[in-house]
């Protein structure tokens, strides 16, 4: 015999396997390329009706949170806390670059989604900005060096190590990922 107790746990899981679904849907979908992806093609991508995607989801901003909770911690594990941050400061630069690169090139389609979408959703703006901050916040620790330079130069600094940079010249310029992080370390060795 079910109990209610089961119904409900059963009803909760299902509600949270759907969830999971249409926010797994929105990142696979993002990382094929679709960069803006709809509400009715994340509910067709995971298996649901449009209606079930609004009763999970109030609008895309709602999923664009989800979304968050779910990738944010390994995105910031990628920039934050890897490479070396110890020795000379050739080594800690080329640690910087090698290691904000090989994420750009790993999260790539997000970060392209994110600048395609930031304009339409305050989530997603305030997200970027905070992103922003801390991203500028760790490379000044990981180069401290950085903050004996002018405003302008520190301005300088973190656009030289910017996705937008970094997608500049590996997609607009066509540059190889060794020959992007050689342009970016001379720029970064020129300013320190």
């Amino acid at each position: 015999m079910t109990t209610v107790t089961q119904l409900s746990d059963g009803r909760r899981q299902r509600t949270e396997r759907s969830r999971k679904a249409m926010i797994d849907a929105a990142l696979a979908l993002i990382q094929e390329g679709n960069f803006v992806p709809t509400a009715r093609e994340i509910a067709e991508r995971a298996g649901v009706g449009i209606r079930s995607f609004f009763r999970h989801f109030e609008d895309m901003d709602s999923l664009f949170l989800a979304v968050d909770a779910q990738i944010s911690q390994s995105v910031l594990e990628s920039f934050l806390n890897r490479g070396d941050r110890e020795g000379a400061l050739e080594q800690r630069i080329e640690s910087l670059i090698s290691t904000y690169t090989s994420a750009f090139e790993t999260h790539k389609n997000l970060l392209l989604s994110t600048k395609s979408l930031r304009w339409t959703s305050q989530v997603l703006k305030d997200n970027y900005d905070r992103y922003q901050t801390l991203s500028r916040n760790n490379k000044e620790a990981w180069i401290p060096e950085i903050t004996a330079l002018s405003d302008d130069e520190r301005h300088l600094a973190d656009a030289y190590l910017s996705f937008e940079m970094w997608h500049r010249i590996r997609e607009i310029q066509g540059l190889s990922v060794s020959d992007a992080r050689t342009v970016i370390l001379t720029a970064f060795r020129k300013l320190l």
